[in-house]
């Protein structure tokens, strides 16, 4: 029973489905800038509660906010292992495991998807010079396409690959930030020494954030995008994410579950999604660089909620856990990597150059207010999207992960395994 009441901090179960949710958000904006159609289900069986219908245009209109939810649990999860181990004085992988592991979960299907598309622009004549060819391969290639306006806003190998240059860049640094926070740590007993180098790293990427926004970002003009998603400008979202699983891991070391604690929590989840729902709405009410400028103002507020989000559902009841850790949603969450890679091209590609489905003229079927085209393309991206994620995860990402962390590319389950699931 004691077990039970423990908080465990290896495995955040909700962030399962809160990574999930967030990608199919994502995935939701992309899509709607392709179909034009506003999210709206409608909900007669929920008429006895007031609610006739669920209206999440909002999330539509600027879901690419939850790209920051998305950096903030790369942050929290990276640091959760530093968090344990300062404040349990549990031991930590070699930096030689840290870089397989994080070659292992990133490398594989970025590379075969800058390959491919890569080879698949060249078949189409895609590049204008040979030049244009090479510098959009090698600053993918080498992570550093968010440096140029050309490999940033003309790129030919997927826009959203943007996403894990930024990842890339902090897992080197991350290295060199839980090297300072571990140095001179006595272990579990030495929690005002960690608390004090955690609050000065966070002071540092806080302060380098804020000079960032103050003096570039806010310039106007046509490089507002690509400035508003540099480096940087997210050094505030990852100390959030980092800060986040160090109050977890220090609230599970004092505290257990219990009904008081876990009704508590839900009731401040409750309220941190309200907040975060007020925030989103204030976002959408807004266009073109006015949004980018709120979303780069109101960054470190918005992940501060998101962060909220994630403590506070982590220490909820056993029931409301589920909801975002059920199998449905481990399946999502381990097919929304390579969802996120390749639903944004393929909608696009297959709307632009393989008009599927079919379509004449020069002006696309959606913006003739094709209602029945509209519905038809929506179901197909839907299906094509989510069957390239899973042949992506399981067909390239899952096989290359085991290799280069040095076990069977593909791994038999025993029947004791296939029995119990």
């Amino acid at each position: 029973m004691n077990n039970d009441r423990t908080i465990d901090t290896k495995h955040i179960d909700v962030l399962d489905g809160i990574r999930a949710i967030s990608v199919i958000i994502v995935l939701i904006f992309h899509f709607w800038q392709q179909t034009w159609i506003f999210p709206i289900v409608q909900t007669p069986w929920l008429s006895f509660l007031g609610i006739i219908q669920i209206n999440i245009t909002n999330y539509a209109k600027v879901g690419y906010l939850f790209v920051d939810m998305m950096v903030l649990i790369s942050g929290f999860l990276l640091f959760l292992p530093v968090a344990r181990h300062v404040l349990l004085g549990e031991s930590m992988d070699s930096w030689k495991v840290y870089a397989r592991k994080r070659v292992s979960r990133i490398i594989p299907s970025y590379c075969f998807c800058v390959i491919a598309l890569f080879i698949y622009s060249l078949a189409l004549g895609r590049y204008s010079t040979t030049a244009d060819a090479v510098l959009d391969l090698i600053t993918h290639l080498t992570l550093t396409q968010t440096l140029f306006a050309k490999t940033y806003f003309s790129t030919n190998l997927n826009v959203v690959l943007w996403t894990l240059a930024i990842e890339v860049w902090f897992y080197i640094l991350f290295p060199f930030i839980a090297g300072f926070i571990k140095r001179g740590t006595g272990g579990p007993n030495d929690t005002r020494n960690s608390i004090i180098k955690v609050a000065v790293v966070a002071i540092i990427m806080y302060a380098l954030f804020i000079i960032y926004k103050n003096g570039f970002v806010y310039r106007e003009g046509a490089y507002l995008s690509i400035l508003i998603n540099q480096f940087p400008a997210f050094l505030a979202v990852y100390a959030n994410g980092m800060i986040a699983a160090f109050v977890y891991v220090g609230i599970a070391k004092e505290q257990k579950r219990t009904p008081l604690i876990e009704y508590i929590s839900l009731f401040l989840a409750v309220i941190s999604l309200f907040t975060m729902n007020k925030l989103i709405s204030g976002c959408a009410a807004l266009s073109g660089a006015d949004a980018q400028i709120w979303q780069v103002k109101y960054r470190f507020t918005l992940t501060l909620c998101f962060s909220m989000i994630i403590i506070t559902l982590g220490l909820s009841p056993k029931w409301v856990r589920w909801i975002f850790s059920n199998r449905f949603m481990r399946f999502l969450s381990g097919i929304s990597y390579n969802l996120y890679i390749w639903h944004q091209w393929l909608c696009v590609e297959l709307k632009q150059q393989w008009r599927i489905p079919a379509w004449t003229g020069d002006t696309p079927p959606n913006q003739l207010g094709d209602k029945a085209w509209m519905n038809k393309y929506a179901l197909i991206i839907t299906v094509v999207a989510f069957a390239a994620a899973i042949l992506a995860t399981y067909l390239i990402e899952k096989p290359c992960s085991n290799l280069i962390m040095g076990k069977p590319a593909f791994r038999k389950r025993s029947s004791k395994t296939m029995k119990a699931e």
